[in-house]
C-alpha cells in the first residue's frame, strides 16, 4: 500500500469483525483514495487475513487498560488502543470507531487547524459524562468550561506530531483521579479532557448516530452505531439504518449474517400473521 500523508484507523477484536468488515468496505465504496490501518486487538487468524485485503493491519494491545462498570460495560479496552494513533507515521489522522459505517466522502475531517483536534460534539454536556459523585472533584482541579458539550471519541481527527505523548497523558489521569472516575466511558472521558479547549467542530453528519437523531434531519456522512445491540444482532431494528450496515457486509465476510437475515425474515412473516 503506498504511504499519503494521511489515514483512516481503527481498532477491533474478534468480536467487532462483523462491524470492522462492514466500515472496510464503505470506505473502499466511498473514500477509495485514503489509506486505512487496523489496529488488531484481538482479531483471529482468518479475520486478519480478510482484513488485511482492505487495509494495513497491526497487531496491538492497548497501553492503557480500564475496567468499564455500569450501563457501558460492555465497551472492551480495544476502544482504548485509539490513544496509539499517535505512533503513526502520518501528517494527519482520523479515527472512526469500527462499529461506524461511511456513506460520503470524509476528505473535510481532514481539514483542521494546527494545535486542534477535530471533534463532532455531542448534546450533553463535559460534565454529564462523568458520574456525579466525581463532578466536584473534577471541577476542584481541571479548568474546564463543563457546561460544554461533549464531543463522541467514536470519530477524531489530529496530527500525531502534535500528541505524541497521547497514552502518558491517559495513564497521568487515571493516577491523579483514579480509574473509577473513568471507568464509564472510558476513551470518551479521557479525550474529553485531554483535548479539551483544543477541539474544532465537524458537522453532525459526519458521527450520526440513531440513537440520538432523526436521519431526515440531515445526510448522514458517517454513521455511528452507539448502543449495546448492535446491526449484526438479530435484535436490531429494520430501517435505514439497518440497511446502510447490511449492504455492506457479505456472507463470505460474515456468515452469521445470513442467520441474521432468516430470523428477521421469519419475524417479518409472523407479524404479518397477526395483521
Amino acid at each position: 500500500m503506498t504511504r499519503h500523508d494521511r489515514c483512516v484507523v481503527t481498532a477491533s477484536d474478534a468480536d467487532y469483525f462483523p462491524a470492522l468488515i462492514a466500515l472496510l468496505r464503505s470506505l473502499r465504496r466511498t473514500n477509495p483514495h485514503l489509506d486505512v490501518v487496523v489496529f488488531d486487538g484481538g482479531l483471529t487468524k482468518r479475520q486478519s487475513a480478510r482484513v488485511r485485503a482492505f487495509a494495513d493491519v497491526i497487531p496491538k494491545k492497548p497501553s492503557v487498560e480500564l475496567e468499564g462498570r455500569g450501563k457501558f460495560s460492555y465497551i472492551g479496552n480495544t476502544t482504548l488502543l485509539k490513544l496509539e494513533v499517535t505512533d503513526l507515521d502520518y501528517d494527519k489522522v482520523l479515527y472512526l470507531d469500527a462499529d461506524t459505517v461511511v456513506l460520503d466522502a470524509i476528505d473535510e475531517l481532514f481539514s483542521f487547524p494546527k494545535g486542534t483536534v477535530g471533534v463532532v460534539n455531542e448534546r450533553t454536556a463535559l460534565k454529564n459524562i462523568f458520574r456525579v459523585q466525581h463532578r466536584e472533584m473534577l471541577k476542584e482541579v481541571i479548568d474546564a468550561d463543563w457546561e460544554r458539550p461533549a464531543f463522541n471519541a467514536g470519530l477524531f481527527a489530529l496530527r500525531p506530531a502534535e500528541w505524541r505523548y497521547l497514552p502518558d497523558m491517559a495513564r497521568e489521569l487515571i493516577e491523579k483521579f483514579g480509574a473509577d472516575v473513568f471507568s464509564k466511558t472510558k476513551d470518551q472521558q479521557l479525550l474529553n479532557l485531554i483535548f479539551r479547549a483544543k477541539t474544532c467542530s465537524f458537522p453532525g453528519r459526519y458521527n450520526f448516530s440513531p440513537f440520538y437523531d432523526d436521519a431526515g434531519e440531515c445526510a448522514p456522512a458517517v454513521i455511528h452505531y452507539l448502543t449495546q445491540c448492535k446491526p449484526w444482532h438479530s435484535g436490531y431494528p429494520r430501517g435505514y439504518f439497518y440497511d446502510r450496515f447490511r449492504s455492506n457486509i457479505t456472507a463470505a465476510d460474515f456468515p452469521e449474517i445470513v442467520l441474521v437475515d432468516i430470523r428477521r425474515a421469519f419475524e417479518k412473516i409472523k407479524l404479518s400473521g397477526r395483521r
